[in-house]
């Protein structure tokens, strides 16, 4: 994948999506810094589930709205051998308190070659990666 290529983590896909987020301006901007996002399936599956859990639903439409129009939002998909990647992340890593959705992004950056995340959660750097909102 190319340089200007960013993963979408979760807390990316929140604060572009909730202008109260602290990080929304930075989110906001790096579209227009960077070529291509990509986020998977259990990506969206955690936004829509964080979605519903601060109470802000209606933002699942603003989300779904931005997969199906966006230009530079590319879905990758969770299959066997990614899924299998990221099994074995998390049990090469069981010191760490990653989640099961997180080792799959890194399977999936690992795969795609990608280096940095726009996400605020530090289990990215903790992989090796690059969080872009610290």
């Amino acid at each position: 994948m190319a340089e200007d290529t960013v993963f979408l983590d979760t807390s990316g896909v929140y604060a572009w999506i909730n202008r109260n987020d602290p990080w929304h301006a930075a989110m906001c901007e790096l579209p227009k810094k960077k070529s291509r996002l990509v986020l998977t399936d259990y990506i969206v599956d955690e936004a829509c589930s964080l979605f519903v859990a601060r109470k802000i639903p209606h933002q699942r439409r603003r989300l779904f709205h931005l997969l199906d129009h966006s230009r530079i939002i590319t879905l990758s998909w969770i299959g066997p051998g990614l899924f299998a990647q990221a099994r074995d992340w998390m049990l090469q890593y069981e010191d760490q308190p990653f989640s099961f959705t997180d080792c799959t992004s890194f399977a999936c950056m690992k795969h795609l070659g990608l280096t940095e995340a726009a996400s605020t959660d530090q289990h990215f750097r903790s992989a090796g990666f690059a969080p872009l909102f610290t």
